[in-house]
Order: structure tokens, then sequence, then C-alpha cells
């Protein structure tokens, strides 16, 4: 057991899955992929029997292949025995679990699915011996999950060292030594600004690996000569390094707003007001206070993932608060453009509402779904099949059944125009299930022999349907139900 600690932006990801991985090579070991607590399952939740949720995320994204329905009644100790088993005693099993502080965010009504969770990952450890687990987490959740599965190694992630940030900034190629020097000391450079118009600077001998990201990646943009390599003298000449970081603002600031219907400017100024004090330095506020009736709590966490505020746990309450990522933020911020157009990825709006959805923020997911059928072409059909697919699962999972009947509906016909017989299949199912849920057992019998008829090995869609056969001969023979458990 081990962990990998540190807040969010501080490269957790990138160091896992660039710097680690890669150098695993060992016929000895079978290395799982990255696994996460978010994801699409890529089967509508109605057609899956009960199931947790937080289980299946990880299994799904450690074994993508295999289909959803095989997986949703295994514990993680039923998977890794079973991979055990396939590899033998000899071969140990690597696996990782990326932000895994999502366990932990969303209502308490999912509290059941959170400690079974981590009870199977105690299970799983306790029970084979050949797993090497690596936890990726933000370190206010880390407590949560040592309660449950025991204390291991801890490697906490810190930012760059200079020599750290100039090796990042140079190694690709794209700039030169005196420009990479140059570039790194403009980032370790704030400028605070009083309320009264004065102003200092302060130098860090750390980088943020995110902002120095950022910057690269806009002034790579910015500032592309013939030659591939930006100079110290091209930096200068043409790049804004202050304008750069605006822009990383906005984009953040736009993103977060128009998702959360807020307008941007007043979501900057909001910023502005909680996170910086009259002296020109950051502040601190405790998340309670960022959430009002104008702006939901998910607001400070989207900003949080979007690495423009950074969240610390307040011993020993463990209550949170917020704070701007770095001074380096607070003058660009202040200077950050309110007008902003922003690339619109359908596929990113779909990420982001399964996470939202694993957390159980539901309303934020569905905001995010109804974004990426708003975004996505007409021709994307694929896309605006899974979205409308998700919006079937968010409604279904609020007891909304006639909506989420009518999103499965929809996503089916897309699918069938693509050709994918599979997905057609599970959204039947699907609908047979909503169906079957509001008492019309018959109409729920034509869905699932549809769905059957697409896919005959299915056996989750076989038992729907033996239920459903089997209920109703019992209420026509006059018998008052449910005779069966559906699930």
């Amino acid at each position: 057991m081990t962990f990998l600690s540190g807040p969010a932006g501080i490269g957790k990801t990138s160091l896992l899955t660039a710097g680690v991985l890669p150098l695993v090579e060992s016929n000895s070991l079978r290395l799982l992929p990255v696994g996460k607590l978010s994801g699409g399952t890529g089967f509508p939740v109605a057609a899956l029997p009960r199931h947790n949720p937080y289980t299946l995320a990880l299994l799904r994204s450690w074994s993508p292949t295999d289909p959803a329905t095989s997986l949703a009644e295994l514990t993680v100790d039923d998977f890794v025995g079973r991979c055990a088993e396939l590899r033998g005693p000899a071969v140990t099993i690597l696996a990782a679990i990326d932000r895994a502080d999502d366990l932990f965010v969303g209502p308490e009504s999912r509290q059941r699915y959170r400690r079974r969770f981590l009870q199977e990952l105690a299970d799983a450890l306790q029970d084979q011996p050949t797993l090497h687990l690596l936890v990726s987490i933000r370190e206010d959740a880390l407590p949560g999950y040592k309660a449950v599965i025991g204390d291991g190694p801890q490697f906490q992630l810190g930012a760059l060292g200079l020599e750290e940030a100039r090796l990042a900034v140079e190694g690709p190629g794209a700039f030169a030594s005196d420009a990479a020097d140059e570039l790194i000391r403009s980032i370790r450079t704030s400028r605070i600004v009083t309320a009264q118009g004065g102003d200092r600077l302060v130098i860090t001998d750390q980088v943020e690996p995110s902002l120095l990201q950022a910057v690269c990646g806009r002034l790579q943009e910015q500032l592309r000569v013939n030659s591939g390599v930006i100079t110290r003298r091209e930096l200068r000449r043409r790049g804004d390094v202050d304008a750069a970081l605006g822009g990383y603002c906005s984009a953040a600031i736009a993103a977060v707003a128009e998702v959360h219907d807020i307008p941007v400017a007043w979501l900057r100024f909001w910023l502005i007001r909680t996170f910086v004090t009259e002296i020109g330095t950051r502040d601190t506020a405790a998340e309670e206070l960022t959430a009002t009736p104008d702006l939901p709590r998910t607001v400070a966490r989207a900003l949080e993932d979007r690495h423009l505020l950074r969240a610390h746990s307040a011993p020993p309450s463990g209550s949170r608060w917020y704070e701007l990522l770095s001074d380096r933020l607070i003058e660009p911020l202040r200077h950050a453009s309110d007008e902003v157009s922003l690339p619109e990825d359908p596929a990113e709006y779909l990420l982001a509402a399964e996470r939202a959805r694993i957390t159980g923020e539901l309303g934020l997911a569905e905001r995010y779904a109804s974004e990426a059928l708003r975004v996505a072409p007409d021709t994307a059909l694929r896309v605006r099949a899974e979205a409308s697919s998700l919006l079937g699962d968010l409604a279904y999972e609020q007891a909304e059944l006639d909506k989420a009947e009518g999103h499965y509906r929809h996503a089916a016909i897309l699918f069938e125009v693509v050709r994918d017989q599979g997905a057609v299949a599970r959204l039947l199912a699907a609908v047979g299930r909503t169906l079957v849920d509001r008492g019309r057992l018959a109409e729920a019998i034509g869905q699932l022999r549809a769905a059957v008829d697409r896919i005959p090995a299915d056996a989750t869609v076989q038992l729907q349907l033996s239920w459903a056969l089997n209920e109703l001969a019992w209420r026509s023979a006059g018998g008052s139900g449910p005779h069966f458990t559906a699930g």
C-alpha cells in the first residue's frame, strides 16, 4: 500500500502516467490501467443489476474490455483474486487509483457506498498478497482512506524546484535555455498591489506545475517561430507571461460560470473579493462560506479542479478552506478579460458530467451533459447518443422514470443510426426497466425481448426478461405483487 499525495494541480496524474508507468517493465508484473472512480460504464444504469457505483467505475477502468454487466456484481477483492488466479502467485499485480479523493465528494446519502468500497479495498489488500496498490489522492482526503485500509509509505508531491522547473520548460525543446530561465523568473515573481496603490515584488523558490504548464502552452502557440525554438529575445519582444496567466484565469472562470449559469464578470469579482486581501495578498475562505443561494458549493470545487483555487483541510475538524493557487495569479485575475470565447468540446463536458455523477452531484452532472448535447454538432451522433444515455441515467437515479425513458429511447435511435447494436440493446433493456418500475410489464417484456434478440448472450438482460415474464404470469393468475425481486 503506497500513497501519492498532494494538492490539486501539483502534478500527481502526470507523475503517475508519464513518469512512473513508462518505467514499469517486467514479465513478473501485471500492470493494470490507471484506475478512476469516475467515468462512463458504457452501460445505462437502469439495465445493470444493483451495484456499488465506486466499485464498478474502478473495475471498468482497470478492465475496460470486460462488459459492465460482468463486473457489476464483483467486489474489488473478487476482481483482484481473479487476476491473481489467471497470472499465478509469482506475478505481482500493480494497481493504481488516481483522483481517489472523488470518493468523498457528494451527498451523505452515498456514505454506505463509500464505506463498502473502502472495505473492499482493505479486503483485497489483506486477501491478495500479490497486490501492490498505489492511491493518488489530495491530502485532505488521505485520513478517510487510512482509517479503513491502513497506513503505508506516503510520497508527498510538492511544487517544482528551480532546476526541476527549468528542465520541464527546456526539456521538450520548445524554449532555449535562456528563454526558460526568463520564463521561470517571471512565474516566480508576484507583484503585490495594496488598496492604496503601493506595490512590492515577492519572489518564491518554487514553481507551481499547473501555472508552468499553462504559460508554456499559451506562449508556444503565440510565439511560433521558424526554428521551432523560442529564444529569450523572442520571449521579451512578443511574450507576455501576465497575459498568458490572465488568459488562464479567464478560461477557467468562463468555463465554470457557463455551466453554473453565472455571469463571468460576477464570478471573477467574487473571486477577488473573497480571496484577495486589502493589502494585496491571498486570503482564505471556509467551504461553507463559499456557498450561497446564488453560488452553489460545486463552484468552488470546480475552480479547484481547474487549478485556480486550492483547498486545505483544517484539523481537527477536517473542514475545507480555499485560497487562490498562488500569489502569482492575483494581478492576472484582476486584469483578466470577461469576454472569453471558449473552445466547446462535448467530450470534455461528458467527462465532467460523469465525474459529477459519480460524486453524487446529479444536478451539476445534468448541466454538463446538457452542455455536451448543446455544443455537439448534429453529425456527432455517437457523442449525442452518449449524452442522451447519460441524461437517462441521471433521471433514473432521481426516480424521474418518464424522463429517463425518453432519454434512453432517444439515445437508442441515435445508436441505431451508427449501427451499434450492442448499445441499442442495452438501452432497450434500460427502457424495459423503467417500464417494469412503473408496473407496465407487458410493454417492458416487448422491450426486453428486443434487447435479448440483439445480445442473446447477455445474462443480465435475460434475467430481467425472465423476471418480467414470471411477474406478469403471477399477476395474470391473480397474484398481488411484486412476486419476485427485480434487482
